[in-house]
């Protein structure tokens, strides 16, 4: 075959896919694997949207098998910026919404759209997995900021100033985050809006779990500027449709003119059978869904760290406040073992049959660390995946 283009070297695959190509091959031979890897909630939708949707598709089975426009039909675009203008207090308007193809497709729209090569782009380190090669593909300088969890994974402000200059295009922020499940104090979210404007760059601001709180409230960017960020959103986590393919980003308008062109270009519009799911659920089931799933997420993620706490007292731990993720640190365990975070990763799934994410997968910040979903199982089975994982640990430390 002809010589790929240059850039494709910085997209190796994600590993999570890996993780879940893997699991399918279990369950394929008959093997029940615990998953607590897939960034997926573990509730299904309402049965009531699903009920809905299937009448609607039914009697407007012509309509929703449409091309609808680039940014999304407009009754979505309306019902998206009166929802968000409920939630965060920012005044927006349907000219202020794209409706994007998950929020996946909004972050490489984004990159086509702003950066040019050399353009410094700022990220913490571990964040989501799909940045650093995005943005590495089209030849942006990638500089990190690495946080720990000493700080709970925030950056200091101080930290964020020493690398934000008049070179940089572009910010990242992920909050509440994954894979850390920390969420960014209003004072980190205030110094970078500044920075971004202060440089004429652009604060993308992924809020993608912003509804999933335990504890505390959601911090949003655009209640301090709407003119140098863009929010990134995803129906995937609430109302859990990660399958669906629906997102949307929330931006000044002028950034959204050009967006949109750039969007033309890869998917022409979002798919049009997901746009009225998510407009049934905005309409009719988002407040009742949160209401159902925010204490059942609290349980599971509570059952996960306790387990965690009283099984593995040598591993370090976070409690994360919102999202769907815990991301312990195994380094005293695994270097006793001799062993990194992958091959811990990988063996736990083979032997143990219970699925997590290497924590190295998100940045050289996360050696040593694993990623799990604390809200995909249930909580007999979340508390049997730890009590495997420390199974396993200890029979490392045995060799």
């Amino acid at each position: 075959m002809p010589r790929p283009a240059n850039g494709t070297e910085y997209l190796r695959g994600s590993m999570i896919r890996e993780v879940n190509a893997l699991v399918d091959q279990l369950e394929g031979n008959g093997v029940d694997v615990i998953k607590m890897y897939i960034g997926q909630p573990g509730v299904p939708p309402s049965s009531g949207l699903i009920d809905e949707f299937t009448r609607l598709l039914r009697e407007r089975a012509f309509e929703l098998s449409a091309y609808s426009s680039t940014p999304g039909i407009a009754e979505l675009r309306e019902a998206l910026a009166e929802d968000y203008s409920r939630y965060s207090g920012v005044k927006v308007q349907p000219s202020n919404i794209s409706v994007t193809t998950g929020s996946s497709e909004a972050i490489i729209t984004l990159a086509m759209t702003f950066i040019n090569p050399g353009d410094k782009v700022v990220l913490i380190n571990p964040t989501y997995l799909l940045y650093k090669p995005i943005m590495q593909y089209f030849n942006a300088k990638v500089v990190e900021v690495k946080v720990s969890i000493e700080n709970e994974f925030n950056p200091s402000p101080e930290d964020l100033k020493r690398v934000v200059d008049k070179g940089t295009k572009m910010i990242i922020l992920v909050n509440p985050d994954n894979p850390t499940g920390s969420t960014l104090s209003s004072e980190v979210v205030k110094t970078a809006v500044d920075l971004a404007i202060d440089n004429d760059a652009l604060l993308v601001y992924d809020e993608a779990y912003r509804h999933l709180y335990y504890e505390g409230e959601h911090t949003y960017a655009l209640r301090y500027d709407t003119h140098n960020v863009v929010a990134l959103n995803t129906f995937s986590k609430d109302p859990a449709l990660p399958g669906w393919r629906l997102g949307f980003v929330v931006a000044d308008e002028q950034v959204l003119e050009v967006f949109n062109r750039v969007k033309q270009y890869i998917n022409i519009n979002p798919p049009t059978p997901a746009q009225y799911i998510g407009l049934l659920y905005l309409r009719r089931y988002k407040v009742d869904f949160i209401k159902e799933v925010i204490p059942v997420f609290r349980e599971r993620r509570d059952a996960v760290y306790n387990s965690l706490r009283a099984l593995l007292p040598d591993a370090r731990v976070m409690k994360p406040k919102a999202g769907l993720f815990i991301f312990p640190d195994l380094s005293s365990y695994l270097r006793r073992a001799g062993i990194n975070d992958l091959e811990f990763s990988l063996r736990l799934l083979k032997e143990e049959h219970v699925g997590v994410v290497p924590g190295s997968a998100f940045g050289d910040g996360g050696v040593n660390h694993v990623r799990i979903n604390f809200t995909r199982e249930p909580v007999d089975r979340l508390r049997e995946g730890v009590e495997r994982i420390a199974d396993l640990l200890k029979r490392l430390l045995a060799l």
